[in-house]
């Protein structure tokens, strides 16, 4: 499982991209655990093996699996840095969302820690990794999630919630 999930995963996606799936269902809404395994690490030779041998690749599918980096979403959980900052510079600041691998023991012990402690990262990406691109994939308003304490103020913010949301 250390190794195979994340090939797992990566076999998952290039099978959505290669076998046509995203082409056929535009609207279709997918976020691949751990990180997108070892996709993002390995598109290079994936987009080289579309490119050389389109005929294994590219049957059902004529764009190239780089053209999906902005349309299919991740998750965070990576457990370093430096993977996590290339993560979201290669699937987008917008198509990366908090992983906890829950409730399983490679999780992070504390969700969101290793967003938290970087360093690098603005506040307002920190938002969009903890809380914002999520409620965006699930189609959800922030507002639904505000804290009655602060007005919405944490919310508006992009921090993350743990209120259950209100009935509408």
């Amino acid at each position: 499982w250390l190794v195979g999930m994340p090939a797992e995963t990566a076999t998952a996606m290039c099978a959505m991209m290669f076998g046509g799936v995203l082409e056929r269902y535009p609207a279709l809404r997918v976020c691949f655990a751990h990180g997108g395994g070892a996709f993002p690490f390995t598109i290079g030779r994936i987009e080289h093996g579309f490119n050389v041998r389109p005929d294994l690749c590219a049957t059902d599918c004529e764009r190239s699996p780089r053209d999906y980096l902005g349309r299919v979403y991740t998750d965070s959980l990576v457990h370093d840095p430096a993977a996590l900052r290339y993560l979201v510079a290669t699937m987008g600041e917008s198509r990366v969302c908090l992983g906890t691998d829950y409730p399983f023991p490679l999780g992070e012990h504390h969700p969101g820690k290793l967003i938290e402690s970087d360093g690098e990262m603005s506040a307002e990406l920190k938002g969009k990794l903890l809380a914002g691109n999520a409620l965006e994939f699930l189609n959800l308003d922030a507002g639904r999630f505000e804290r009655a304490s602060d007005g919405g103020a944490a919310a508006a913010a992009g921090e993350p919630q743990a209120k259950v949301p209100r009935d509408s």
